[in-house]
Protein backbone atom coordinates (compact mmCIF):
# COMPACT_ATOMS: atom_id res chain seq x y z
CA UNK A 1 0.00 0.00 0.00
CA UNK A 2 2.57 2.49 0.63
CA UNK A 3 3.86 1.84 -3.07
CA UNK A 4 0.33 3.40 -4.36
CA UNK A 5 1.33 7.32 -5.18
CA UNK A 6 -0.39 10.13 -3.08
CA UNK A 7 -2.14 10.79 -6.63
CA UNK A 8 -3.94 7.89 -6.60
CA UNK A 9 -5.00 7.95 -2.72
CA UNK A 10 -6.06 11.64 -3.48
CA UNK A 11 -8.36 10.68 -6.50
CA UNK A 12 -9.85 7.61 -4.58
CA UNK A 13 -11.12 10.56 -1.70
CA UNK A 14 -12.46 12.62 -4.12
CA UNK A 15 -14.67 10.21 -5.51
CA UNK A 16 -15.40 8.75 -3.01
CA UNK A 17 -16.66 12.07 -1.55
CA UNK A 18 -18.37 13.48 -4.89
CA UNK A 19 -20.48 10.25 -4.65
CA UNK A 20 -20.98 10.77 -1.26
CA UNK A 21 -22.24 14.34 -2.34
CA UNK A 22 -24.18 13.00 -4.75
CA UNK A 23 -26.32 10.65 -2.77
CA UNK A 24 -26.91 13.30 -0.45
CA UNK A 25 -28.49 15.42 -3.51
CA UNK A 26 -30.57 12.67 -4.67
CA UNK A 27 -32.34 12.19 -1.05
CA UNK A 28 -32.58 15.66 -0.86
CA UNK A 29 -34.37 15.49 -4.10
CA UNK A 30 -36.33 12.64 -3.13
CA UNK A 31 -37.54 14.08 0.16
CA UNK A 32 -38.75 16.93 -1.84
CA UNK A 33 -40.75 15.30 -3.97
CA UNK A 34 -42.21 13.08 -1.29
CA UNK A 35 -46.52 13.84 -0.69
CA UNK A 36 -46.10 17.11 1.07
CA UNK A 37 -49.34 16.39 2.92
CA UNK A 38 -47.60 13.12 4.17
CA UNK A 39 -46.00 13.66 8.24
CA UNK A 40 -42.27 13.97 8.31
CA UNK A 41 -41.48 10.43 9.65
CA UNK A 42 -43.87 8.82 6.71
CA UNK A 43 -42.20 11.33 4.27
CA UNK A 44 -38.20 10.39 5.56
CA UNK A 45 -39.81 6.77 5.18
CA UNK A 46 -40.94 7.29 1.22
CA UNK A 47 -37.34 8.96 0.51
CA UNK A 48 -35.37 6.44 1.36
CA UNK A 49 -37.64 3.44 -0.10
CA UNK A 50 -37.26 5.10 -3.34
CA UNK A 51 -34.02 5.59 -3.30
CA UNK A 52 -32.40 2.11 -1.83
CA UNK A 53 -34.32 -0.74 -3.21
CA UNK A 54 -32.75 -3.24 -0.47
CA UNK A 55 -35.41 -3.70 2.41
CA UNK A 56 -32.81 -4.59 4.88
CA UNK A 57 -30.64 -1.75 3.98
CA UNK A 58 -33.45 0.69 3.27
CA UNK A 59 -34.47 -0.48 6.81
CA UNK A 60 -31.04 0.65 8.52
CA UNK A 61 -31.08 3.90 6.61
CA UNK A 62 -34.39 4.52 8.06
CA UNK A 63 -33.70 4.18 11.39
CA UNK A 64 -30.50 6.32 11.25
CA UNK A 65 -32.44 9.34 9.56
CA UNK A 66 -35.33 9.38 11.83
CA UNK A 67 -32.95 8.55 14.54
CA UNK A 68 -31.08 11.76 13.80
CA UNK A 69 -34.51 13.38 13.31
CA UNK A 70 -36.18 12.74 16.86
CA UNK A 71 -32.91 13.51 18.64
CA UNK A 72 -32.82 17.18 17.46
CA UNK A 73 -36.98 17.82 17.11
CA UNK A 74 -38.69 19.17 20.29
CA UNK A 75 -39.63 16.35 22.60
CA UNK A 76 -43.40 17.87 23.26
CA UNK A 77 -44.08 17.66 20.48
CA UNK A 78 -46.63 15.26 18.61
CA UNK A 79 -46.87 13.87 15.34
CA UNK A 80 -50.35 14.80 13.61
CA UNK A 81 -53.15 12.89 14.99
CA UNK A 82 -55.72 10.55 13.16
CA UNK A 83 -57.64 9.18 15.99
CA UNK A 84 -58.04 9.00 19.70
CA UNK A 85 -54.70 8.99 21.21
CA UNK A 86 -53.41 5.92 23.61
CA UNK A 87 -50.18 6.36 25.21
CA UNK A 88 -47.77 3.26 26.33
CA UNK A 89 -44.86 4.66 28.44
CA UNK A 90 -46.46 6.95 31.42
CA UNK A 91 -47.80 4.00 33.41
CA UNK A 92 -44.31 1.57 33.59
CA UNK A 93 -42.22 4.79 34.23
CA UNK A 94 -40.39 3.95 30.94
CA UNK A 95 -38.92 7.59 31.18
CA UNK A 96 -37.57 7.20 34.42
CA UNK A 97 -36.01 3.77 33.81
CA UNK A 98 -34.42 4.97 30.76
CA UNK A 99 -33.03 7.71 32.39
CA UNK A 100 -31.29 5.58 34.56
CA UNK A 101 -30.37 2.99 32.22
CA UNK A 102 -28.63 5.76 30.32
CA UNK A 103 -26.80 7.22 33.27
CA UNK A 104 -24.78 3.82 33.26
CA UNK A 105 -24.70 3.82 29.98
CA UNK A 106 -22.25 6.76 30.22
CA UNK A 107 -20.52 5.84 32.91
CA UNK A 108 -19.97 2.41 31.32
CA UNK A 109 -18.48 3.92 27.77
CA UNK A 110 -16.19 6.35 29.71
CA UNK A 111 -14.94 3.59 31.87
CA UNK A 112 -14.33 0.52 29.74
CA UNK A 113 -13.10 2.51 26.90
CA UNK A 114 -10.75 3.85 29.11
CA UNK A 115 -10.07 0.64 30.49
CA UNK A 116 -9.55 -0.71 26.54
CA UNK A 117 -7.64 2.49 25.51
CA UNK A 118 -4.52 0.82 27.51
CA UNK A 119 -4.69 -2.22 25.08
CA UNK A 120 -5.63 -1.26 22.00
CA UNK A 121 -6.34 2.80 21.29
CA UNK A 122 -8.59 1.27 17.56
CA UNK A 123 -10.58 -1.06 19.54
CA UNK A 124 -11.25 1.85 23.16
CA UNK A 125 -12.50 4.34 20.11
CA UNK A 126 -14.67 1.72 18.66
CA UNK A 127 -16.64 1.40 21.59
CA UNK A 128 -16.84 4.65 22.23
CA UNK A 129 -18.38 5.76 18.95
CA UNK A 130 -20.79 2.40 19.47
CA UNK A 131 -21.61 3.23 22.83
CA UNK A 132 -22.46 6.84 21.81
CA UNK A 133 -24.73 5.35 18.96
CA UNK A 134 -26.67 3.42 21.48
CA UNK A 135 -27.20 6.02 23.82
CA UNK A 136 -28.59 8.29 21.04
CA UNK A 137 -30.69 5.39 20.06
CA UNK A 138 -32.53 5.05 22.96
CA UNK A 139 -32.64 8.95 23.48
CA UNK A 140 -34.53 9.48 20.24
CA UNK A 141 -36.49 6.27 20.76
CA UNK A 142 -37.65 7.24 23.80
CA UNK A 143 -39.26 10.47 22.13
CA UNK A 144 -39.84 8.62 19.51
CA UNK A 145 -42.45 7.16 21.96
CA UNK A 146 -43.35 10.27 23.08
CA UNK A 147 -44.42 11.41 20.01
CA UNK A 148 -46.04 8.64 18.76
CA UNK A 149 -48.60 7.07 20.65
CA UNK A 150 -51.48 4.38 19.05
CA UNK A 151 -53.89 6.06 17.17
CA UNK A 152 -57.48 4.36 17.01
CA UNK A 153 -59.43 5.81 13.92
CA UNK A 154 -62.99 4.78 12.49
CA UNK A 155 -61.42 2.55 10.46
CA UNK A 156 -57.61 1.65 11.14
CA UNK A 157 -55.36 1.12 14.25
CA UNK A 158 -51.95 2.71 14.04
CA UNK A 159 -48.75 1.57 16.17
CA UNK A 160 -45.60 2.67 16.24
CA UNK A 161 -43.47 1.54 18.72
CA UNK A 162 -40.51 4.21 19.00
CA UNK A 163 -37.99 3.37 15.90
CA UNK A 164 -38.52 -0.44 16.46
CA UNK A 165 -41.50 -1.61 14.88
CA UNK A 166 -44.61 -0.32 12.96
CA UNK A 167 -48.15 -1.62 12.45
CA UNK A 168 -51.26 -0.54 10.68
CA UNK A 169 -54.38 -2.80 11.41
CA UNK A 170 -57.71 -2.56 9.45
CA UNK A 171 -60.82 -3.22 12.66
CA UNK A 172 -62.00 -5.29 10.09
CA UNK A 173 -59.45 -7.70 9.70
CA UNK A 174 -59.13 -7.71 14.03
CA UNK A 175 -60.66 -11.49 14.96
CA UNK A 176 -60.38 -10.81 18.54
CA UNK A 177 -58.98 -8.32 20.83
CA UNK A 178 -58.51 -9.93 24.29
CA UNK A 179 -57.12 -8.26 28.13
CA UNK A 180 -54.31 -10.03 29.65
CA UNK A 181 -52.03 -12.39 28.23
CA UNK A 182 -54.09 -15.06 27.39
CA UNK A 183 -52.08 -17.14 25.02
CA UNK A 184 -48.79 -15.16 25.41
CA UNK A 185 -46.19 -17.60 27.24
CA UNK A 186 -46.91 -20.48 24.56
CA UNK A 187 -46.88 -17.23 21.40
CA UNK A 188 -44.12 -15.23 22.48
CA UNK A 189 -41.55 -17.15 20.31
CA UNK A 190 -43.58 -18.03 17.61
CA UNK A 191 -42.22 -16.24 14.27
CA UNK A 192 -45.97 -14.90 13.31
CA UNK A 193 -46.74 -13.16 16.71
CA UNK A 194 -45.75 -9.61 17.26
CA UNK A 195 -44.31 -8.60 20.86
CA UNK A 196 -45.35 -4.81 20.90
CA UNK A 197 -44.09 -4.08 24.69
CA UNK A 198 -41.95 -1.55 25.46
CA UNK A 199 -39.49 -3.64 26.73
CA UNK A 200 -40.17 -6.85 24.96
CA UNK A 201 -40.29 -8.84 28.60
CA UNK A 202 -43.12 -7.72 30.36
CA UNK A 203 -46.76 -8.68 30.24
CA UNK A 204 -48.52 -7.69 27.75
CA UNK A 205 -52.29 -5.57 28.39
CA UNK A 206 -53.82 -6.79 24.99
CA UNK A 207 -54.10 -10.21 22.50
CA UNK A 208 -54.93 -9.03 19.28
CA UNK A 209 -56.01 -12.13 16.85
CA UNK A 210 -56.42 -11.35 13.11
CA UNK A 211 -58.46 -12.95 10.66
CA UNK A 212 -56.39 -12.83 8.04
CA UNK A 213 -52.08 -12.75 8.43
CA UNK A 214 -50.94 -9.41 8.49
CA UNK A 215 -47.60 -8.42 5.94
CA UNK A 216 -45.37 -6.73 8.37
CA UNK A 217 -41.99 -5.48 7.83
CA UNK A 218 -39.50 -5.92 11.28
CA UNK A 219 -36.62 -3.42 12.41
CA UNK A 220 -34.28 -5.02 10.31
CA UNK A 221 -36.39 -4.98 6.80
CA UNK A 222 -37.65 -8.81 6.92
CA UNK A 223 -41.17 -8.94 5.79
CA UNK A 224 -42.82 -10.92 8.24
CA UNK A 225 -46.77 -12.08 8.32
CA UNK A 226 -48.38 -11.62 11.42
CA UNK A 227 -51.52 -13.34 12.86
CA UNK A 228 -51.21 -12.01 16.43
CA UNK A 229 -50.07 -9.05 18.01
CA UNK A 230 -49.60 -8.13 21.77
CA UNK A 231 -49.82 -5.15 22.90
CA UNK A 232 -48.86 -2.53 26.12
CA UNK A 233 -51.16 0.83 26.93
CA UNK A 234 -51.56 3.00 29.87
CA UNK A 235 -55.41 3.45 29.44
CA UNK A 236 -56.68 0.29 29.30
CA UNK A 237 -60.26 0.00 29.64
CA UNK A 238 -61.12 3.09 27.77
CA UNK A 239 -59.00 1.09 24.63
CA UNK A 240 -61.03 -1.78 24.62
CA UNK A 241 -64.24 0.21 24.66
CA UNK A 242 -63.22 1.99 22.21
CA UNK A 243 -61.86 -0.32 19.72
CA UNK A 244 -64.73 -3.22 20.32
CA UNK A 245 -67.48 -0.34 19.57
CA UNK A 246 -65.21 1.11 16.50
CA UNK A 247 -65.36 -2.87 15.83
CA UNK A 248 -68.85 -3.00 15.69
CA UNK A 249 -69.65 -0.15 13.68
CA UNK A 250 -67.45 -1.21 10.61
CA UNK A 251 -69.04 -4.32 10.71
CA UNK A 252 -72.37 -3.02 10.66
CA UNK A 253 -71.07 -0.56 7.49
CA UNK A 254 -69.36 -3.53 6.19
CA UNK A 255 -66.39 -2.20 5.01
Amino acid sequence: MSNIPVGVWISLETLIVCLGVWRVIQFIKAYKNTEQSLPTVEKIEAMVNSQIKNKVLAAFLTRDFLTIYYLFSPSNKREPEQGTAFTLHKKIGYGGIMFGFLFVLVLEAGGVSYFLHSWSTVIAWIHLALSLYLIIFLISDYKAIKRNPVLLSPEKLHIRLGLRLKAQIYLHNIDSIKAGKINFEKDKKKKDVWNLTLFGFEDPDFEITLKEPLLLRDGVGRDCLIIKIYLTLDEKEEFLAQVKLLKEKVEVVGI
